[in-house]
């Protein structure tokens, strides 16, 4: 009997832990969870997010107008390789690129808006992530030199020059307000770079067609 009675109060003794574990089981709760549909909240990005930043250009780390520029310039270049003449019109030997002018006016006027709209949304006046007025200002500065790598380069030099340095009436485009004042300043030293890069290839232009 005593086997028996040690028995039992083992048994007891296992089965009592097992029957609080069960009882302190955690019940289910009603979850706080609203979903970004019915919460009505933002996408994970914008369209005009992904324009104003130069199609996510411009999250690229420690230079975001150099990456936004260069990316700008890859562009202008691919796109050009499937154009007619690639996109320009020659007279003698002064050539202009009707492809850079449609895309620097094109990014001109939709990066005053996707960056105005970025812009307030952030609530900052110029965020550095924003880089489509680099794309203007690339493609401007492209308008006189033939797309190919040195010619594209030259230009690319010149403008991140005037970008950076900003002299003169290219400063003060920035104090314009919205995405005018983000975008202008880049689109003129766009144009002066475009300057700069004509009077250079000029010379070098049996070596750039």
């Amino acid at each position: 009997m005593a086997k028996k009675r040690i028995a039992k109060s083992k048994h007891a003794t296992t089965t009592k832990p097992l029957r609080k574990k069960i009882d302190e089981t955690p019940q289910e709760t009603p979850t706080s969870y609203i979903s970004p549909l019915a919460a009505q909240r933002l996408p994970v990005f914008t369209w005009y997010e992904f324009i104003a930043t130069g199609f996510f250009s411009g999250y690229l780390p420690k230079a975001p107008g150099t990456w936004g520029s260069l990316c700008a310039a890859f562009l202008f270049y691919l796109v050009a390789q499937f154009i007619p003449l690639e996109g320009r019109w020659t007279l003698g030997a002064f050539s202009f690129s009707y492809l850079a002018f449609a895309l620097g006016i094109a990014t001109t006027f939709i990066g005053i808006y996707t960056s105005e709209k970025l812009a307030n949304e952030w609530r900052e006046k110029d965020p550095g992530e924003i880089v489509i007025d680099e794309f203007a200002g690339i493609f401007i500065a492209c308008l006189f030199v033939a797309p190919t790598i040195l010619g594209i380069l030259i230009a690319f030099t010149f403008f991140r020059l005037f970008d950076i340095l900003k002299p003169g009436p290219i400063a003060s485009l920035q104090n314009l307000p919205g995405g005018r004042g983000i975008v202008l300043d880049d689109v003129l030293a766009g144009a002066i770079a475009g300057a700069c890069a004509f009077l250079v290839s000029w010379p070098l232009k049996s070596y750039i067609s």
